[in-house]
């Protein structure tokens, strides 16, 4: 039997609230700023993928993944801001937005390694990029198709740390750390000075530490 689905699982909440908190008439330019903590993920492999398998079966192995990872992300109280075709992008707002965005990709992390030892779906292997800091959060389109998404360096560095982590890895910039108690700075381990183009410094590339190693 299939079952019945709100509209709103369609929908980021913060976009749902604006909405709600606008009647519905939202401003064509509406915009603010934000400290946020930003979370992209990314399927390693997909070309290669999509070349060896079906679309059907391509589908269903991205569409388990990002069921794994939306329910996660809602279990740390982080928000998906949008499905990237084999990624995602989501957002973690409030004073202990980073210690939660952490402790969501270390389980993360634990879920989607346990979860290629299944014989259920074809390999899906993903990466992880963290960063802390102010984006504007604002309304993109016009009366034809809108929606709200988040924009600047944060978000752009982000998403290049995200690019470039290896598989069942999770890279993060030095201001995330920087945002994390003492404690669960342990979990973090210095990697790299990187420089990304069309930046003019390099900056510090922290990984989430794997125990025992």
């Amino acid at each position: 039997m299939s079952k019945k689905i709100s509209l709103d699982s369609f929908l980021p909440k913060e976009t749902i609230e604006m909405v709600n908190r606008y009647d519905g008439e939202l401003p064509q330019d509406l915009a603010f700023e934000e400290n946020m903590t930003i979370l992209f993920s990314d399927m390693r492999g997909f070309t290669a993928l999509s070349e060896q398998y079906s679309p059907r079966e391509i589908y269903e192995t991205i569409n388990a993944s990002l069921s794994v990872q939306t329910k996660v992300i809602h279990e740390f109280g982080g928000s998906v801001n949008k499905f990237l075709g084999d990624g995602l992008l989501a957002c973690f707002s409030g004073d202990d937005r980073s210690e939660r965005a952490l402790k969501c990709v270390k389980c993360l992390l634990e879920t989607l390694a346990k979860r290629e030892h299944s014989d259920q779906h074809l390999p899906c292997h993903i990466g992880f990029g963290l960063n802390d800091g102010r984006v504007l959060f604002g309304l993109l389109g016009d009366d034809s198709r809108r929606e709200f998404t988040v924009i600047g360096d944060t978000v752009n560095t982000a998403a290049r740390l995200c690019g470039i982590a290896e598989p069942f890895k999770a890279l993060m910039t030095e201001a995330f750390v920087d945002s994390l108690s003492e404690s669960s700075k342990e979990d973090c381990a210095f990697v790299e000075r990187a420089l990304f183009k069309g930046k003019r410094d390099t900056i510090r590339v922290y990984a989430v530490a794997i125990k025992g190693k």
